[in-house]
């Protein structure tokens, strides 16, 4: 019987944003909670699905601990989750493996990479156990990563639709080690290099091309895995930048050899990347959507886009709405997903639908933006949504429909809509905090467009004051 022992932290922190992302913003479970509860956390459930079929595998499951992109993480919660790993195990068998399901671009406050701490301690207490782990495309791989771990993935797909794969991916790299009792051979290219994740979505080029082939070097025999980690361009982090990695059968000279071409092969089209939808500043892009006469009309207001770690709360577009752009705006059905605010949902949970004035946003992100004052209506309440059980109102501000949420979570579905009973597909424009659309808002947009607003997530990543010096793509 092997002993598989099988945890993860999820987080991409944004070290220019000031939230503290801390244990109310993690949904985290452990033991036999995963069967339940990995939904939540489709890498991880990868990992245990390939397992639990297993007859001759036993899983030994830990902690897993999973939050929407925020600031840096809280550091003793962080060292709470890493405490309740290692107890965990100390009354199990000897693992024979550790399968993890990572990130790689997890921070925590004053102790940098999360990453590197786990796998560290889990390399100092067990020295002889192997370590395979899955990670987000945006990984940020440092040195001690390599030195500790013996295999890595990352995901293929931006956005992120292969989380459970990956998982898969990385559990049957660890089956090779168990199932053979040899070991794996990992190299990696770093390239100083900075690239915003709406330039590298994989159904355009370059990233398309680069994807197949890492999927061609994957078909070579002897090779068990090939990935690009673009790293997470909003952290100013010590050795960000994008790594090239190839995992073989145990041949190292393999993987140093391909590890090395795809690095040569990324530096080939380098210059090609850009953004895959026309990208403006907000108040042209917002000009643009509203004289469109197709709908629904999307514009992402990439500066604050939470699902890449923004505050959430940045007010450029409902200030242009409501002010410069409001007799635009007024001709047209307009909603704005959203904008995270504790304070004025209370207020609107309260108001009864009666008509308010109400002070939004601004709330942590003050270096870009400042309160706006809304004077409206709520028209609809939803106590509890999604998995961060965040709620949410509808407020009608006259000139458009603002989504106000209670927690930090993002505006990824249509599942939101549907949840306020919101005619979405009769909106002739929806601005959505987000950067590249998710598969969902792409299925029914008429036309999009990319505001290049500032805030946490600038898309202009010169624009951003990094202490490290890139070269910025």
């Amino acid at each position: 019987m092997k002993h598989i022992a099988v945890g993860g932290f999820f987080h991409e922190s944004n070290t220019f944003n000031p939230i503290v992302t801390g244990v109310d913003d993690f949904i985290i479970f452990e033991g036999q909670e995963v069967y339940t509860k990995g939904v939540h956390y489709q890498q991880a459930q990868g990992i245990v699905d390939y397992f639990r079929k297993r007859k001759d595998c036993r899983l030994i499951p830990l902690v897993f601990a999973r939050a929407v992109p925020n600031g840096e993480v809280d550091g003793d919660l962080y060292q709470w989750l890493k405490e309740r790993f290692f107890a965990l195990l100390e009354d199990q068998p000897q693992p024979d493996i550790f399968v993890l399901a990572l990130h790689g671009s997890m921070r925590v406050q004053g102790r940098g990479s999360a990453e590197s701490d786990l796998l560290g301690e889990i390399r100092r207490r067990y020295p002889r156990t192997p370590i395979v782990s899955g990670l987000d495309m945006h990984a940020t791989v440092t040195t001690q990563m390599l030195e500790y771990a013996d295999a890595f993935v990352g995901y293929k797909t931006a956005p992120h639709i292969d989380a459970w794969e990956t998982g898969q991916h990385a559990a049957r790299m660890a089956d090779m080690i168990l199932t053979k009792g040899g070991q794996l051979s990992m190299a990696a290219v770093k390239l100083p290099y900075l690239i915003a994740g709406e330039k590298s979505e994989t159904d355009t080029e370059p990233m398309r091309g680069l994807i197949d082939e890492l999927r061609d070097v994957e078909s070579r025999e002897g090779v068990c895995a090939a990935s690009y980690l673009l790293g997470f361009p909003w952290a100013d982090a010590e050795e960000n930048g994008i790594t090239a990695l190839v995992v073989t059968d145990n041949d190292p000279e393999l993987a140093d050899e391909l590890a090395g071409q795809l690095a040569e092969r990324f530096e080939e089209v380098k210059d090609g990347f850009g953004f895959s939808s026309p990208a403006h500043p907000p108040e042209q892009a917002l000009r643009l959507a509203l004289q469109d006469d197709c709908k629904p009309v999307f514009v992402s207001d990439s500066g604050d886009n939470p699902t890449a770690g923004s505050t959430g709360d940045n007010t450029t577009i409902i200030q242009l709405l409501s002010g410069e752009l409001k007799h635009l705006s007024e001709s047209k059905k307009v909603l704005v997903a959203g904008i995270y605010d504790d304070a004025a949902y209370q207020i609107c949970q309260a108001s009864g639908g009666d008509v308010i004035t109400l002070s939004v946003g601004g709330r942590y992100d003050d270096k870009y933006s400042q309160p706006v004052e809304l004077t409206g209506r709520v028209t609809k309440h939803v106590a509890s949504f999604g998995p961060f059980g965040s709620g949410l109102v509808l407020f009608d501000a006259g000139s458009f429909d603002l989504i106000i949420t209670s927690r930090h979570i993002g505006f990824t579905g249509v599942d939101m809509f549907e949840a306020l009973d919101i005619d979405y597909l009769n909106k002739d424009v929806i601005v959505v905090k987000l950067g590249y659309l998710t598969p969902d808002f792409k299925e029914i947009a008429a036309k999009s467009y990319l505001a290049l607003s500032r805030g946490c997530t600038d898309e202009v990543l010169t624009r951003l004051e990094y202490s490290a010096s890139y070269e910025l793509l």
